[in-house]
């Protein structure tokens, strides 16, 4: 199919629509092909070396951009068909493509049921899927036919008719017209492993691409929110990797790495490297080093650098990507709060590393949090079939407001709530067993110094929201919270990630001057001292009902999923303020 079919923003190509993922239009759904069926060259370099060297690769690409001239549109991103098979609304014929008339210009299909006028036929609204991110067409012949109904029947003439009675999956029922056997789809939903094995295609690779598979089949809706689960790194462009020249040696490190002297380096700038010929050789050998320090893969910690920088502060004139400037702490806060930091510009990038079928990672919610745990990738779908060297990303530019907690104070009040914590970890081990994740590869408790830190960005995200008129899904968090040796943190950066200009209008940062926090943080501590689902909301305890959360709600703590890095799990106001349950347990106490 070369036609444009439909458009998408950059960012939904790294979140919701990424390559595997099943996108609805008006006429019929397609499956986002594979990275390596992209046009490489419509797409532009982003220099973030940490992510580089994390993820192992050589550079991160944008997604390509369309190209318009008066005579031709150049595409992007090419997209299969999924699912294939077709119903007709009017006679309910189930069928592929070749039983239905295909439109060339529009690659829309219709059913000659109706001669006079064509009846347009939709894509079926159920597929397949397993936990290793496969996915293919609902076996309609195999599953109304069954091995105890008439197997021996090869006919393919099937009708799929909706009593329309009630609306349930039981008024749906599958028909072969040539031996009239007929099977609702409710046995298909109700019944576990009644569709066999997996047969291992990977559509978005190619039509006919497949592997072994040893798992069982789910059916499933194909607009389902659990049929994609983007796996995505986050990191800040912070300095000195920012410098271009650490682009350059990000992407050649697999070579620079055998260099062993500076005079090796220096006889390969002169033979091969000719970009790095106009920075100084010391300059160049420095980045080497600094390069080879950071680890490749899950061994490497993103957000402590990240902390340093924020903690240490921007030069006078420095990288522009990275500009931030500290404000005095309000005094009656102090006890609290070490440092306050307007954020003037900061840069985001965000890489799209492969993505889940049915469940998440285990991990997945601590992609940020530096926690990540192992042994699960085998359950993380690849983006391409051949291997590739790099991967889809996005960079973001924006404002925000670091806090850091005052250390001192959090170590007293940790020590005070050790006891109160342990109700949400076993309640954390049971919501684990309940999904049947293996201890291994569990991802660690974050501990009541995340709780708090999660508590805190949330509340203070919706009153800057409404004082600095950005909408809710305009900002997010990212939590630096650790409590070990030589590498505490404790603090929080609110800060607006979107592409287009509204992340960088000025109004969030200027929220962060002294008097304005002010005010800022004491109606974010009153409005977290009640909800309008008090007392219930305030009495919910994470150990009597089961779930990682203590008293939250949509009404007080909850926020959008593209602002909270943890699936809004593992909040208490309780933690933050004392509410009308529980005075004991609040870190900011009433003087």
């Amino acid at each position: 199919m070369q036609n444009k079919i439909g458009e998408l923003r950059p960012s939904q190509l790294i979140t919701t629509f990424g390559p595997g993922a099943i996108m609805e239009l008006p006429e019929f759904s397609v499956i986002i092909a594979g990275i390596d069926k992209w046009e490489k060259k419509l797409c532009e370099k982003i220099n973030e070396p940490r992510l580089i060297r994390k993820l192992g690769i050589q550079e991160i690409l944008t997604p390509p951009a369309s190209k318009f001239d008066s005579v031709t549109y150049e595409g992007t991103l090419p997209a299969y068909r999924f699912p294939r098979y077709l119903v007709c609304p009017a006679c309910r014929k189930l069928g592929t493509p070749e039983k239905f008339y295909i439109n060339e210009g529009t690659q829309v299909a219709y059913c000659q049921c109706n001669r006079e006028n064509p009846v347009k036929a939709f894509p079926s609204r159920f597929v397949v899927a397993c936990k290793k991110g496969h996915v293919d067409d609902f076996p309609w012949k195999r599953f109304v036919h069954g091995k105890k109904r008439n197997p021996s029947c090869k006919g393919d003439k099937l009708k799929l008719l909706d009593n329309g009675k009630t609306g349930a999956i039981a008024d749906i029922e599958v028909l072969c017209e040539d031996c009239g056997e007929k099977r609702s789809l409710q046995d298909a939903f109700s019944e576990r492993h009644k569709l066999g094995r997996c047969s291992g295609h990977k559509h978005w690779l190619g039509p006919s691409v497949r592997e072994d598979c040893d798992q069982g089949l789910r059916p499933m809706l194909r607009g389902a929110s659990n049929i994609y689960f983007p796996v995505v790194e986050s990191a800040l462009a912070i300095p000195p990797y920012t410098n271009p020249l650490h682009s350059i040696v990000a992407e050649n490190m697999d070579r620079l790495t055998e260099l062993e002297t500076i005079e090796d380096l220096e006889a390969a700038i002169r033979l091969i490297y000719k970009e790095l010929r106009e920075y100084p050789l010391q300059e160049v050998w420095k980045a080497i080093q600094l390069q080879k320090n950071l680890p490749t893969g899950e061994s490497q910690d993103l957000l402590f650098p990240e902390w340093e920088a924020l903690m240490r502060g921007s030069l006078p004139n420095g990288d522009y990507d990275f500009e931030t400037e500290e404000q005095q702490v309000p005094e009656e806060y102090q006890k609290y709060i070490s440092k306050l930091v307007m954020v003037r510009r900061l840069t985001e990038v965000r890489v799209l590393d492969g993505f889940t079928r049915i469940d998440p990672l285990p991990d997945a919610t601590s992609l940020l949090s530096g926690e990540q745990a192992t042994g699960e990738s085998g359950l993380k779908a690849e983006l391409s079939q051949t291997r590739v060297n790099w991967r889809p990303g996005i960079m973001t530019r924006g404002e925000g407001i670091f806090v850091a907690l005052n250390e001192d104070t959090l170590s007293e009040w940790e020590a005070r709530v050790e006891n109160a914590v342990k109700y949400m970890e076993t309640a954390f081990e049971r919501y684990c067993e309940d999904r049947g994740l293996e201890k291994e590869y569990r991802p660690a408790f974050p501990g009541a110094r995340y709780i708090l830190l999660h508590t805190l960005a949330h509340s203070l995200m919706r009153q800057l929201c409404l004082n600095s008129g950005y909408s809710s899904t305009a900002l997010r968090e990212r939590i630096y919270s650790r409590n070990k040796p030589g590498q505490k943190m404790a603090g929080i950066l609110i800060y607006t990630a979107t592409p287009d200009s509204e992340g960088s209008l000025g109004g969030l940062v200027e929220l962060a001057k002294t008097d304005n926090f002010r005010g800022v943080l004491w109606h974010t501590l009153q409005d977290a001292r009640f909800c309008s689902g008090d007392p219930l909301c305030a009495e919910h305890k994470p150990e009597a009902v089961g779930d990682l959360n203590g008293a939250a709600c949509h009404a007080c703590l909850l926020a959008a999923e593209t602002s909270c890095e943890r699936s809004n799990l593992f909040l208490d106001r309780s933690f933050l303020i004392g509410t009308v349950s529980e005075q004991n347990l609040a870190f900011f106490q009433e003087e």
